[in-house]
């Protein structure tokens, strides 16, 4: 991974492109940024990936709702990371709140 690194790092030079190139080891993961993705960039194009894999995951998975609700928060809250958010933001997060306390609910009953 190293190797891949250090050469995307080479060819965007040869490009005059700045990047910033980050390495997740643990899951074999590497990212590309321009210098125009900030930190709030950044988490929102990490959200798709979650997004995407709840919106893939099938309903009957144990905690697809977990996944669903949590990532809809996040992708609400991101979005307006530098508004205000509205009444009708306000009253979905606070249902998805309330479908994740469900959820949660579900799996330790079934725990018990």
């Amino acid at each position: 991974m190293e190797a891949l690194r250090d050469e995307l790092k080479k060819i965007a030079e040869r490009l005059s492109i700045s990047v910033q190139v980050s390495v997740d080891e643990e899951n074999r993961v590497l990212k590309v940024y321009t210098d125009g993705a900030d930190m709030l960039k950044r988490a929102r194009s990490g959200l798709r990936d979650v997004l995407e894999l709840a919106y893939t995951t099938a309903e009957h998975h144990p905690y697809w709702s977990i996944a669903y609700n949590a990532a809809e928060i996040l992708n609400i809250l991101l979005e307006r990371w530098n508004d205000v958010l509205e009444r009708s933001e306000i009253d979905e997060l606070e249902w998805r709140a309330s479908e994740l306390k469900h959820a949660v609910d579900n799996i330790v009953d079934n725990i018990n």
